[in-house]
């Protein structure tokens, strides 16, 4: 039964994100110049719409299957985790936090002018893998 209630809690955190992080980077997809390459491929608006609901659900179950597979290693890493930084095993959420704000750091430096955004889906991100995780698979 645990199992089970690692990997739920993995899909639901991993949902959250992806729902979270499409509100964020969601807007940017209607608001790309036309000089973008994407957008010139795509000149009609209903197709734009289209590729607009392919990436949506792309992220969605990207976001979802990420979460699985940290639900997997949080069940691996529980039997040895102990209660810190709020979280059920403290390990595992420094672990979390650490690769997020690596990836966070390449992101910024790949599209500086998006930092606002990769920082605040970063956040949201650590919040749902690193603490709501942890704390549903353990309830």
């Amino acid at each position: 039964m645990e199992a089970v209630a690692a990997l739920f809690s993995g899909f639901v955190a991993g949902a959250a994100v992806g729902v979270l992080a499409l509100g964020i980077f969601g807007p940017l997809l209607v608001n790309v110049p036309t000089t973008n390459w994407l957008r010139r491929q795509f000149p009609d608006p209903s197709n734009w719409v289209m590729v607009s609901l392919g990436a949506a659900l792309v992220v969605q179950a990207g976001c979802a299957v990420l979460g699985l597979l940290l639900g997997v290693l949080f069940l691996n890493l529980a039997d040895g985790g102990t209660n810190g930084l709020g979280s059920p095993s403290w390990q595992f959420t420094a672990g979390i936090i650490a690769c997020i704000a690596l990836l966070t750091l390449g992101a910024v430096a790949w599209q500086r002018w998006l930092w606002r955004r990769f920082a605040l889906t970063a956040l949201l991100a650590a919040g749902c893998y690193g603490w709501m995780l942890p704390h549903l698979a353990s309830a």
